[in-house]
């Protein structure tokens, strides 16, 4: 009975063990995935800051404006040349120096025109007074009442501080002016030469009829 229980528990014992040996291994740690890279943030190349600080550059040069603010005109040069430079090699960069340069033209722009207004309002006082002098009012209405329309678009963006739109309405209506001086001008130099070669006319037929009139009198006046 002894021995059956013995073996018995053998059994038992050996069947845990086998159990034991079969059972799955633990599970291998799987390390976690890297992170993610961080995105490259690529910054697009600065082509309309470019294209308005140039735009502003020109606009001085056109109308000789740097006077006004020479040493800002002169760090906006620089700013300029150094964003161009940077363009495609650190387009952060080109962009805070061309951003930086097309502020700076813009305070010697206004700086340079709202200096200039007094000579543009002396300058339209001088062509208005000269087409008045050959009556152009009269002989060329069209390009005057555009001269007239024109000063009084100036003086209303010159109030209002808009300076760039105020020098180019005052440009137009020294031109319209001038435009109007040369047509009345004109005219009467054509209407004096009429004049001229009728007199002559009438000088010519006047001593005709007297030599014809001496002729039938026998010679006697």
């Amino acid at each position: 009975m002894k021995r059956i229980l013995v073996y018995s528990l053998l059994n038992v014992i050996l069947l845990m063990l086998i159990g034991a040996c079969a059972s799955p291994p633990p599970p291998k740690e799987v390390a976690p995935p890297p992170p993610p890279s961080p995105a490259v943030v690529t910054v697009p190349a600065p082509e309309a800051e470019l294209k308005n600080a140039e735009s502003l550059k020109e606009t001085i040069d056109r109308y000789n404006l740097s006077f006004a603010k020479p040493e800002e005109y002169a760090k906006a040069n620089e700013e300029l040349s150094a964003g161009k430079d940077a363009m495609g090699k650190d387009n952060a960069k080109a962009k805070d120096l061309l951003v930086s340069a097309g502020k700076r033209y813009t305070i010697v722009l206004e700086a340079g025109l709202e200096k200039t207004a007094e000579a543009r309002a002396v300058e339209m006082q001088t062509a208005q007074k000269k087409a008045d002098e050959v009556k152009a009012f009269r002989a060329a209405p069209d390009e005057y009442a555009l001269a007239e329309k024109k000063k009084a678009e100036a003086i209303r963006l010159y109030g209002e501080k808009k300076y760039l739109e105020a020098y180019q309405a005052s440009e137009e209506a020294v031109a319209a002016y001038n435009k109007s001086y040369e047509v009345a001008k004109q005219k009467r130099n054509e209407a004096e030469q009429k004049l001229e070669n009728t007199s002559k006319v009438e000088a010519a037929t006047t001593e005709e009829l007297q030599k014809v009139t001496k002729e039938i009198s026998g010679g006697q006046p």
